[in-house]
């Protein structure tokens, strides 16, 4: 198993936003492309960003431990090399996608959740 991040070189690429389904987007808002980057923030934490450089951003920050539990919970079998292989070259594919649902808060602000 890795265990840690050290070497991990920064992905940057496009990601095609999609509603998670039709009543996701309940005010049928459209969507732009987004921009997205991954990086290592430090030896055991990687980092994503996704933008559409205007009205959405959104950011996470993934310990080795929580992409270890994505691993299990999506039944990806092989090394952990395996696994950070898959994830980096699903990263730099031209066919990522970015799912997002609608969340419409209490008090009127909008929030998208991936």
């Amino acid at each position: 198993m890795v265990t840690n991040f050290e070497d991990f070189e920064p992905i940057f690429g496009e990601a095609k936003p999609e509603w998670e389904t039709a009543s996701s987007n309940p005010e049928c808002v459209p969507l732009n492309p987004f921009l997205f980057r991954v990086f290592a923030v430090d030896p055991s934490h990687l980092r994503f960003h996704a933008t559409d450089f205007g009205s959405y951003t959104w950011e996470a920050t993934r310990s080795l431990h929580q992409l270890e539990d994505m691993r299990d919970s999506i039944g990806i079998g092989g090394s952990w090399l395996d696994f950070m292989n898959y994830v980096t070259s699903c990263l730099r594919s031209k066919d990522v996608k970015l799912i997002l649902e609608w969340q419409s808060k209490s008090n009127g602000n909008l929030a998208l959740s991936p």
